[in-house]
C-alpha cells in the first residue's frame, strides 16, 4: 500500500514544507512586530500651527492573533487609561476599540498602519464622520 504524504513526496514536498514554515514564521514576526511602548501624539487639525500636538502613549501586546494593551491619554491631574479591546493586526494594519468612562461613556475606533517603529492612523469617536489623526514612535 502506498504511503500518503501531506505535501506529496520528494523534493517538491520539502519545498512546500519550507514555504509553509516560512509563512508561519512571517505571520508570527508580523504580530510580534508591534509589541511594546509607543509615544504618540494627536495632530491638532486647523490650529496645528498655533497649538502643540497632544501627547499620549500606547502599550501593545500580541498573543494568539489578538492585540491587547492600553492607551494612556493626558488628564487634568493624571493620565486616563483606556483598555484596548477587539484588537487585530492584519499585515501592517492595526485596528482596535477603546471606551472612555464617565457620566456619558464614549467609544472610539482606532486604525493605524505599522511601518517598522512607526504608527500612523486615526481615532474616531463613535458616531463621528471624521477621526483625529495621530502618529506614534516605538520607544
Amino acid at each position: 500500500m502506498a504511503r500518503l504524504e501531506p505535501f506529496g513526496g520528494g523534493a517538491g514536498a520539502e519545498v512546500m514544507r519550507l514555504a509553509f514554515a516560512l509563512f508561519a514564521l512571517a505571520l508570527a514576526a508580523s504580530a510580534a512586530g508591534i509589541d511594546g511602548h509607543w509615544s504618540a501624539q494627536f495632530a491638532r487639525g486647523k490650529n496645528a500651527a498655533t497649538q502643540p500636538p497632544e501627547p499620549f502613549s500606547i502599550d501593545l501586546k500580541t498573543a494568539g492573533g489578538a492585540v491587547t494593551g492600553t492607551v494612556a491619554l493626558p488628564g487634568k491631574k493624571k493620565s486616563r487609561f483606556q483598555k484596548i479591546e477587539n484588537g487585530t493586526l492584519d499585515g501592517g494594519r492595526l485596528t482596535f476599540t477603546t471606551s472612555q468612562q464617565g457620566k456619558k461613556p464614549v467609544g472610539f475606533s482606532w486604525e493605524a498602519t505599522a511601518q517598522g517603529d512607526r504608527l500612523a492612523g486615526s481615532r474616531t469617536r463613535d458616531g463621528a464622520k471624521h477621526g483625529q489623526k495621530f502618529t506614534a514612535q516605538r520607544n
